[in-house]
């Protein structure tokens, strides 16, 4: 503690020595320091100006094609340049959450332009019905009896399962694996992931994937899926050459087991 008071002791006098430098340098150089105040001068009088002007009042208010997103509050005639843009947009964001984010941009000299940023689906997840779910983990509310055609069908959690919210972010371990590994195999596996119809997390270190809808896959932990996609791939090659329905393939060995239908 001594030393620490001994220290800021000695660092008082070393900011008056500076700060009695550094008037004494303007006192020397007035030039900058007057140029620096003058431009200050004008760049206010031009901000109070902007805020004054007619020609800055809000006449349209641009909201995007189909929504229903409401305004909180009039916006025509307000000035462009005093409106809360952040604070729109926040409010405009509670009314719809499912939304990745909703944009207000001043479109000069007299515009608001509202832009609403869907969130992408990356695949479905089914709880009660079948929702879509996002590469973030959020579960949107639009949902179907019937799983889509169009999106990858993560299974593995029961329809009552707790951790899993409608309308929210999910961080639940086995949903946030599953979408890891559909990501993965996009970026990596080629023409091989648009055969992917389905991921298994029922048991996170023994994943299963399904192609074609009803090849089955038999995967260990996603630290392992590197290696067992090269020999997914190489496999598949071999069984494109003979006619050969395949019921599973193993590619937990090196040696991967293939399983026909009988």
């Amino acid at each position: 503690m001594a030393k620490r008071r001994h220290a800021f002791r000695g660092l008082v006098p070393q900011l008056v020595r500076g700060l009695f430098a550094g008037f004494s340098w303007l006192r020397h150089h007035p030039q900058p320091a007057a140029a620096t105040a003058v431009m200050a001068g004008i760049l206010w009088i031009v901000w109070a100006a902007a805020l004054r002007s007619e020609a800055f009042r809000v006449t349209h208010v641009l909201l995007p094609a189909q929504s229903s997103l409401k305004l909180p509050e009039p916006l025509l005639g307000n000035n462009l340049w005093a409106l809360d843009i952040q604070a729109l947009a926040q409010a405009l964001h509670r009314q719809q959450p499912w939304l990745k984010t909703v944009r207000v941009v001043r479109e000069l000299p007299s515009a608001i332009r509202i832009q609403a940023i869907e969130r992408i689906p990356l695949a479905q997840v089914k709880l009660t019905h079948w929702y879509p779910v996002d590469r973030d983990g959020f579960i949107l509310p639009a949902s179907g009896e019937e799983p889509s055609p169009n999106l990858i069908r993560i299974l593995g959690f029961d329809r009552d399962r707790g951790g899993l919210k409608v309308g929210a972010l999910n961080t639940d371990d086995r949903l946030t694996t599953a979408l890891r590994v559909v990501q993965s195999l996009r970026r990596t596996a080629g023409p091989m992931s648009r055969r992917l119809t389905a991921v298994d997390v029922t048991d996170p270190q023994q994943l299963r994937l399904t192609l074609d809808g009803d090849t089955e896959v038999r995967c260990g932990a996603e630290t392992d899926l590197g290696v067992q996609l090269e020999r997914l791939r190489a496999t598949l090659k071999i069984i494109a050459k003979q006619p050969m329905a395949v019921r599973y393939i193993d590619v937990r060995f090196k040696e991967p087991v293939i399983r026909p239908k009988t």
